[in-house]
Parts: C-alpha cells; sequence; structure tokens
C-alpha cells in the first residue's frame, strides 16, 4: 500500500545525513562513495553547524546510480551489406 500523495514529504533543497539517506533511498555505503567520488558534498551550512548537502547533488547521484550510460539510448546501426 503506497502513502497518498498528501503525506509524502516537501523535501527541502539542502538535507543532512539522515534526510539524505531517506530522501535517496540508498545505503551509508552508497552515500559514502558519492562523497568520496565528490558527487555529493555535505558543508558546515546547517542549524548550529550541521553538515547538509544540496538536493540537486543528491539527484545527480540518483540520476548516474539508475540513469543509462552514455550513449547507451543511441540507434543500433546495422550493417546492410550482409
Amino acid at each position: 500500500m503506497g502513502l497518498a500523495l498528501e503525506k509524502l514529504p516537501d523535501w527541502p533543497a539542502g538535507m543532512n545525513r539522515d534526510l539524505a539517506l531517506a530522501y535517496t533511498g540508498v545505503g551509508e555505503a552508497q552515500l559514502r562513495e558519492w562523497e568520496s567520488r565528490g558527487l555529493v558534498r555535505f558543508r558546515q551550512r546547517g542549524p548550529r553547524g550541521a553538515a547538509i548537502a544540496p538536493r540537486s547533488d543528491l539527484d545527480a547521484a540518483l540520476l548516474l546510480l539508475f540513469g543509462a550510460p552514455s550513449g547507451a539510448d543511441d540507434a543500433i546501426e546495422f550493417d546492410e551489406d550482409e
């Protein structure tokens, strides 16, 4: 049973680690990998110096994780000489 649309959270533009994990649905190890690759950057900008990451970083990392590899959408060309 899914959540009703009105029950879904309104995700903020910047998220702490726990919220970023809930937003993306990935595990801690995946989030750490994104950080080590520089895809997601947490900065001390939140309340009381909390580290937050931009939602745009998280969205971009998810696209890389689930998106088609570069060139995968190109048309397949067949050799018509055969």
